[in-house]
């Protein structure tokens, strides 16, 4: 029996991670909840990233109050709260799970991200010994600047997309379940940084991206952390975009860069809290 206030999945059967595969529903109701939804979702998100920073470049040409703007309505309303909206519905009825959507224990979330960070901060001082123009102070600025569109990024089209397109095709198998799950989520990823940046070698930077989004996409997949996944989009944005980031907004140290990036991550951690009290995925042997 569970506390007071606090509800508990019930699953049918392990899959091949060792996590619960859920009940799932069958026909028209699958179909509008696994993915007519999450794709309504996506069409405005990526409206709302092309409207608020591509159209206008914004990461080209540096608005504070324009950062504060996109960073609260496209990576915070649309691109955290509304997800977990349509999450907390897929627990409710089963289609999903803690451990799919890749938020673990205190314990799990700090040695994925460490080692990730670690990892990441090696090619950091490697891309610096190759003689490329990135100090750690600047490094650090660029992390959090493009921190709140990483975390709208993983919850869109991996925490979101990822996982219902997955609960979706489930039933043909891992290999399918995989590939179509990193072949769409790329797409849409490659997508919005497109409309995103909205730069001039549009077809090349898209290509990249695509690549980004499929590291990015077995990387969740594999590891199922979304701490972790982040610092490996944020890390990749910076690789990317580093050359197309207005100089103003790296500073040494820039007030509103830094709430965008706080606001985020908090409202992120509040959410993951919330959802370690309520849900807790209950192991129930196969039949």
């Amino acid at each position: 029996m569970t506390g007071a206030g606090e509800k508990k999945e019930r699953m049918d059967e392990p899959d091949v991670n060792g996590a619960e595969v859920p009940r799932q529903g069958k026909g028209r109701s699958d179909w509008v909840t696994l993915i007519l939804i999450p794709l309504v979702i996506v069409i405005i998100w990526l409206l709302e990233n092309y409207l608020l920073a591509g159209n206008s470049h914004l990461f080209r040409q540096a608005s504070l109050l324009g950062l504060v703007i996109y960073t609260v309505l496209s990576g915070i309303v649309v691109g955290i709260l509304v997800p977990v909206v349509r999450i907390r519905a897929a627990f409710l009825s089963g289609a999903v799970n803690m451990f799919q959507i890749g938020f673990r224990s205190l314990r799990r979330t700090v040695a994925a991200a460490s080692l990730t960070a670690l990892v990441g901060y090696a090619g950091f001082v490697l891309m610096s010994m190759t003689g490329q123009d990135l100090d750690r102070l600047t490094g650090a600025t660029l992390f959090i600047l493009l921190l709140p569109t990483a975390i709208a990024a993983v919850m869109i089209c991996w925490v979101l997309v990822g996982t219902h397109v997955q609960a979706y095709v489930r039933s043909g198998g891992v290999v399918i379940s995989v590939f179509t799950g990193v072949l769409l989520t790329a797409l849409v990823f490659a997508v919005s940084m497109s409309a995103l940046y909205a730069t001039a070698d549009f077809r090349e930077m898209f290509v990249w991206f695509f690549a980004l989004g499929c590291v990015a996409a077995l990387f969740f997949f594999a590891v199922r952390d979304i701490y972790a996944t982040i610092i490996v989009v944020t890390a990749g944005l910076i690789v990317l975009q580093n050359s197309r980031i207005d100089p103003a907004y790296l500073a040494p140290f820039n007030p509103v860069v830094a709430l965008c990036g706080i606001l985020s991550t908090g409202v992120l951690v509040g959410i993951h809290g919330y959802f370690s009290r309520h849900y807790t995925t209950v192991m129930i042997p196969g039949k």
